[in-house]
């Protein structure tokens, strides 16, 4: 891993402060369970269609879906529109039940333990695909703990499937799916989790909510920001966020404070890695591909991802994650490979400016 500083004058600053507000926040969106988060990787997809548009999910320890890639990839070109309803062949090795409630399937993966299905479920489409989109495919990100994207992204998605490629389009002459293999943590049991956007679920009960866990407090924020980063999307678990500009490239950080106790250092620096095509490191591999920086009286672990010289975008990520009593706080860029190289100065005095008070 190779780090360059270079700047050539000192980049004027501006102060802001976060007010202090509770959080209990977990990498994954509430399932009112306090069972530790365990890394998963969905495998999902949008058919759209009208009135409704069609959603295939499967989720399962990453092992198992890696599996079943190239099968769930054969199953979703195998999907026709008959009478408004999806028909397919099924791999060799999948079954097939009777829907239930809202699914209209349920696919499942022979003999696998635990147990691997696909769910297959109709919804309403909205007067905007772009919409629908977005707001399903940052649902399911956040579900795995990965952060939001674009109407953009999508729109630049590859047409190449790939295990590692986070986003993807399947296209014929009829129709085109918009797929998602996302790695990630997950509390409770993934398969509980609704494939659609909040306030997309139509005609279900609300739940009886259980006692959410005794949250966290942490401390007011502050920070400087770098002369030229304008404010970005902020709120939940995003304390702080910004986007940055330079000619046709655009990148963006963000601050985000998690549960301390399901977010080991390891498991979220890879998640980090496959996001920009880079294979896991193991735990000795680690401090030569990362870097200790100071933040006040607290240690950061600060990494430089840069992908692969053959991707087309080749992404990059700027990274730290410090600890902060019993909260995780995650400090990320995410653009361009060449935006990441020019901001990676200011990054770091971001990163460093960063105190509790």
């Amino acid at each position: 891993m190779l780090f360059s500083t270079s700047c050539s004058k000192q980049e004027e600053i501006t102060s802001y402060t976060v007010p202090k507000k509770a959080t209990g926040s977990s990498p994954i969106e509430s399932d009112n369970t306090a069972a530790p988060a365990k890394e998963v990787r969905m495998l999902a997809a949008i058919l759209p269609g009208s009135p409704q548009n069609w959603f295939f999910k499967m989720t399962g320890t990453p092992d198992q879906v890696k599996a079943e890639f190239e099968p769930f990839v054969e199953f979703l070109k195998s999907i026709t529109m008959k009478a408004g309803k999806p028909a397919w062949k099924l791999p060799e090795n999948w079954v097939q039940e009777p829907g239930s409630s809202m699914r209209f399937a349920t696919l499942k993966v022979k003999d696998s333990q635990p147990a691997v299905e696909l769910s297959v479920i109709p919804l309403p489409a909205s007067d905007s695909l772009e919409t629908d989109l977005l707001s399903n495919i940052n649902r399911w990100r956040g579900q795995v703990g990965l952060s939001n994207i674009t109407a953009k992204e999508i729109k630049a998605a590859s047409d190449t499937p790939a295990l590692d490629t986070e986003l993807f389009t399947l296209k014929d002459q009829d129709q085109s799916l918009t797929v998602v293999s996302l790695k990630g943590l997950m509390a409770g049991n993934p398969m509980s989790r609704a494939p659609f956007a909040s306030g997309m679920r139509v005609g279900a009960a609300k739940p009886t909510p259980s006692p959410a866990p005794k949250p966290a407090t942490s401390s007011a924020l502050k920070y400087d920001t770098p002369k030229g980063w304008q404010p970005g999307r902020s709120g939940g678990m995003r304390k702080a966020g910004f986007n940055i500009t330079a000619g046709d490239e655009t990148g963006e950080v963000t601050v985000i404070d998690l549960a301390k106790a399901a977010n080991p250092l390891l498991l979220n620096i890879n998640r980090w890695r496959g996001q920009v095509g880079l294979k896991d490191i193991s735990e000795a591999d680690l401090p030569k591909n990362s870097e200790q920086l100071k933040v006040g009286d607290l240690e950061a672990t600060y990494v430089k991802l840069i992908g692969p010289e053959s991707a087309k975008p080749r992404k990059a990520i700027l990274g730290a994650i410090l600890y902060r009593n019993e909260l995780a706080w995650f400090v990320k860029f995410t653009g361009p490979a060449k935006l990441a190289e020019q901001e990676e100065t200011n990054f770091k005095q971001f990163l460093q400016s960063i105190r509790f008070e």
